[in-house]
């Protein structure tokens, strides 16, 4: 069988080490709520866009949470793409409705590069707020379900794209790619911060070990 027609490939990048991934204490309410990445973090971010630069995305989108813009900014500052797309289906899950999120001008300080993605121009908020975290998992995965209809209906031409998010959120996207799509399996995946993993998806009977591969689940090498 032939080497198979590729649709499009997925980057699942989980952000850099954030303040409050390495326990430093928030000094200001919005540092609770949306941390920014550690030293370590935005050590991890430059390492990753150095790592990436000539994998050629054609896309870049990442949440509109600050840990994952940082994490996006080290792509865009070393690689070909020049544009972040932020995209709200991208959030973490639990984000605490008490938080409004930054603007788009906001964000464009940690990236300058930053626009909003496609099709969500008119969106009040760049973040999903969670009123129940834990509960009611199937609206996560509808989320993913969302996600994946989206970049399906933007990408179908062997297009690279990278989505910079979190590891809860990216836990559900696998999950769902995998067939479990109404509550979590009794197993997860480790993903490490700015751990990549590549998903590659074939055009239907093409590719004789099927239409959905993983490349590679959590490549760290980047890392020290």
């Amino acid at each position: 069988m032939a080497e198979g027609t590729v649709l499009r490939e997925l980057y699942l990048i989980r952000h850099g080490e954030s303040t409050g991934n390495a326990g430093i204490e928030a000094q200001t309410p919005l540092d609770g709520f949306d941390p920014v990445l550690s030293p370590k973090g935005e050590d991890q971010a430059d390492r990753l866009g150095k790592l990436v630069k000539d994998y050629g995305f054609d896309a870049v989108y990442s949440s509109g949470l600050r840990r994952a813009v940082g994490t996006a900014a080290g792509i865009i500052r070393n690689g070909p793409v020049n544009v972040l797309n932020i995209l709200p289906d991208l959030c973490e899950t639990g984000v605490e409705v008490e938080y409004q999120g930054q603007t788009l001008e906001e964000l464009r300080s940690i990236c300058p590069g930053a626009v909003v993605a496609e099709g969500y121009e008119d969106s009040e908020r760049l973040i999903i707020n969670d009123e129940t975290p834990g509960e009611n998992e199937t609206r996560y995965f509808e989320r993913a379900a969302k996600l994946l209809d989206y970049l399906a209906s933007r990408f179908e031409n062997g297009e690279k794209i990278a989505l910079v998010s979190h590891a809860a959120f990216l836990t559900y996207v696998i999950f769902y790619i995998i067939g479990y799509r109404d509550k979590e399996p009794n197993y997860d995946f480790r993903l490490t911060n700015t751990g990549i993993t590549k998903i590659v998806f074939y055009a239907p009977g093409t590719y004789e070990f099927g239409d959905t591969v993983f490349d590679y689940i959590n490549d760290t090498r980047h890392l020290p």
